[in-house]
């Protein structure tokens, strides 16, 4: 990456971690105000806008939105320059939020490509909050929620407590 480009890039993270900050006595984030995001600018930092843009859409905590991410493909923020997206799993999951083909069909009301849900950051994001939302308004309990999106079924299990208790250490205190 050049210089110049790692300079742009760094203000504008920069730039939405501290809008977030000073702008988020909660878990509000208003991203009214900030640059648009495209699919050429770096996975992490599409990563970072849509789990900012969907967690807060469908009032899931972002600290549950990052712990999936990290659960799921080991995200580790706007910076994690490496950060492969494009993963998919011994199961059958696929993309940065490890969403199964027959759930994003579900979630989204009409099949999905596996090589769109692989590669559209976006649309991936967005299905993985509406399902944690969807499970939320469920059962009710984070820990079952987590342990049903990791196995399908409403139980609490390690990848639950592991979920529930990130703590992302390269995020503003507004995240955690």
């Amino acid at each position: 990456m050049t210089k110049i480009k790692f300079i742009t890039v760094a203000i504008i993270v920069l730039t939405f971690g501290l809008s977030l900050t000073l702008n988020s006595p909660s878990n509000e984030v208003d991203l009214g105000g900030l640059p648009t995001i495209n699919e050429d600018d770096p996975p992490c930092l599409q990563m970072y806008y849509y789990i900012e843009k969907y967690s807060e859409e469908y009032k899931i905590p972002r600290k549950y939105a990052y712990g999936v991410a990290y659960a799921e493909t080991r995200y580790r923020g706007p910076f994690d320059w490496k950060y492969n997206h494009a993963q998919t799993s011994y199961a059958g999951a696929l993309g940065p939020m490890q969403i199964m083909p027959s759930t994003a069909k579900l979630i989204n009301g009409r099949p999905i490509p596996n090589s769109t849900l692989k590669s559209d950051i976006e649309l991936n994001v967005e299905t993985s909050m509406k399902l944690l939302r969807r499970l939320k308004n469920k059962y009710g309990d984070w820990k079952v929620v987590f342990g049903c999106y990791n196995t399908g079924r409403p139980i609490v299990n390690d990848y639950a407590h592991k979920v529930y208790n990130y703590d992302p250490q390269w995020a503003p205190t507004a995240i955690k």
